[in-house]
């Protein structure tokens, strides 16, 4: 939704309350185009991995890939079950739940053609982990401009079989047709891009390559018997679940390497009792900001992920689950101070990387030993130059719209505000 404003070159970006009728034609039009995949009318985890492996050839998954089914399934059960989802809106989450049945299917493949996926190493990775709207992205772009880094692309994650060459790294077929997918997630969601910025050739979350965790919510699906499944999973599960997404690092990485891995997503937060045993040389920064802003800040870009599965939102509840998931993934970051050694965390605030963002990715290098050079920094400047002329939009949103108050979600903070203070000094919220 927008509206105008007095600078006749901005637009105000707010939360859709509906889908329209535009995007459900497209969407409906969307489903058309795979019959065999619309025609079926029940959430079957089962009739789609059959149907997968029709497509991409017969492969054998064996136990390893029991967890992850199960939880792929009760992402479906619940689904199906939610009448939170009209009937577009649940042909479209079983479009969203093959697509990642598939691409596990290609996965598992790849893994059995190129057995050395495994041996690849992992360096030194760098993780970003911070609630929505806390400026990962935007510290993700930059930390993406040294030459040395490895940053996942927007194409690669949605279509990253087989493994990128760096000889066609540019010029990959599956550029267009990730393009092409684009630009219809911007017709149906046209004001998305306006408040995440993303492009096919651009760093992106690592989220989309991570079989579980709260991705699912963030990309707009509603499945509380899922996440109740999620947080009660054990260390060594979640050991299991987390080993699977660093074999998919090693696979982006077999051909096409860099000098270290940098990767920004909230569900690693969701993993940090097991992160530094998948990756013993882990880098992470923890990036904060006040909770009154980025709790409906996310809910209002959740909003307009939802569109294509429910034909009306609900603002409440959506509030509700965000500020759920604030304390759920808060608590998560702040045991991570007993699982990782304090010489590979840091702690960002958002004041500090928006006012200074050159001098913030300095201080990340310093303590984390990588090298900095003049080149990188001239790119991170002529990025900082580019970016500062080019946005346009203002998103608008307010606590009070998604059913919260600042005195309720300051309560549930508050250990997580007390922490941080201790920690940095900086009080993020005030009553």
């Amino acid at each position: 939704m927008r509206r105008g404003t007095a600078d006749p070159d901005e637009t105000i970006v707010v939360a859709p309350e509906q889908r329209s009728p535009k995007a459900a034609q497209l969407l409906t039009m969307l489903l058309s185009l795979d019959r065999e995949l619309g025609a079926r009318g029940v959430l079957d985890v089962d009739q789609f991995l059959d149907l997968a492996q029709s497509r991409v050839g017969p492969v054998s998954l064996g136990a390893r890939a029991d967890l992850h089914l199960e939880g792929i399934r009760r992402l479906a059960d619940s689904i199906g079950r939610d009448p939170y989802y009209d009937d577009l809106g649940r042909y479209m989450a079983s479009h969203y739940i093959y697509g990642w049945i598939e691409r596990y299917v290609q996965f598992e493949q790849d893994l059995a053609d190129f057995p050395d996926i495994v041996d690849v190493p992992v360096a030194k990775p760098l993780f970003l982990i911070g609630f929505g709207r806390t400026g990962s992205t935007f510290l993700h772009h930059l930390l993406a401009l040294d030459p040395r880094a490895r940053a996942p692309l927007l194409w690669e994650l949605q279509e990253p079989s087989p493994p990128p060459r760096p000889e066609t790294y540019a010029t990959d077929p599956r550029i267009g047709r990730v393009r092409s997918q684009s630009d219809f997630r911007s017709a149906v969601m046209p004001d998305l891009h306006k408040i995440h910025e993303f492009a096919v050739q651009a760093p992106e979350e690592c989220q989309h390559m991570m079989w579980h965790g709260p991705q699912h919510s963030i990309l707009g699906l509603r499945s509380p018997d899922y996440w109740q499944w999620f947080r009660n999973l054990s260390p060594s599960q979640l050991h299991e679940l987390y080993a699977g997404y660093k074999r998919q690092v090693q696979h982006l990485q077999l051909f096409h390497r860099g000098g270290h891995w940098v990767s920004k997503s909230l569900a690693h937060a969701h993993f940090l009792p097991v992160l530094s045993n998948v990756f013993p040389d882990a880098r992470i920064v923890r990036l904060h900001r006040d909770p009154c802003q980025i709790i409906p800040a996310l809910a209002s870009l959740i909003a307009h992920l939802q569109i294509p599965y429910t034909a009306r939102s609900d603002f409440h509840d959506l509030g509700r689950r965000m500020l759920d998931l604030f304390e759920q993934s808060m608590d998560r970051m702040m045991q991570a101070d007993k699982e990782v050694s304090s010489d590979c965390l840091v702690d960002v605030l958002f004041d500090d990387l928006t006012r200074d963002p050159i001098g913030t990715v300095r201080a990340i290098y310093a303590k984390f030993g990588y090298d900095d050079t003049a080149e990188f920094e001239t790119l991170m400047r002529r990025h900082l130059k580019t970016e500062s002329v080019s946005r346009r939009f203002k998103h608008v949103y307010t606590l009070e719209q998604f059913g919260l108050s600042r005195a309720q979600v300051m309560a549930r903070s508050e250990a997580y505000l007390s922490w941080l203070e201790r920690r940095t000094g900086a009080r993020l919220c005030r009553p």
